[in-house]
């Protein structure tokens, strides 16, 4: 599936980072990068979930290429209400911060654009 790919850091980690030949075409048309959230999300469960952002956030990102920069965001909910995720869509979060989540980080992320929508999933 991916064409293109390089490879970054992120918590001290080797990341492999793909993209495809139409995610490349489009990341070619744009005036700046597209940020890729990578979040790792402790909740009832643990899920994860990729976010493309077109601003870049209040935060340090790492440059895949001149169109194209990541971040890893590992949260976790402050709640655990099925009620609270109705309204909210989701749990409350805050961002985690301690020696061992430092130690995360994805092993593989891929990207990719599909009909007028970016895709993207990671591996740890």
């Amino acid at each position: 599936m991916s064409e293109l790919n390089n490879t970054v850091e992120i918590n001290g980690r080797q990341v492999s980072v793909e993209w495809t030949k139409s995610a490349a075409r489009e990341l070619a048309q744009r005036a700046q990068p597209l940020v890729v959230e990578l979040e790792l999300y402790f909740s009832c469960l643990v899920k994860k979930f990729v976010h493309f952002h077109e601003e870049r956030p209040q935060r340090d990102t790492v440059a895949v290429s001149d169109k194209l920069a990541v971040f890893f965001r590992p949260v976790t909910s402050t709640a655990c209400s099925f009620e609270v995720a109705d309204r909210l869509g989701r749990q409350p979060e805050i961002e985690l911060d301690t020696p061992n989540v430092r130690k995360i980080a994805p092993k593989r992320v891929s990207i990719d654009y599909v009909r007028g929508a970016w895709k993207g999933q990671y591996w740890i």
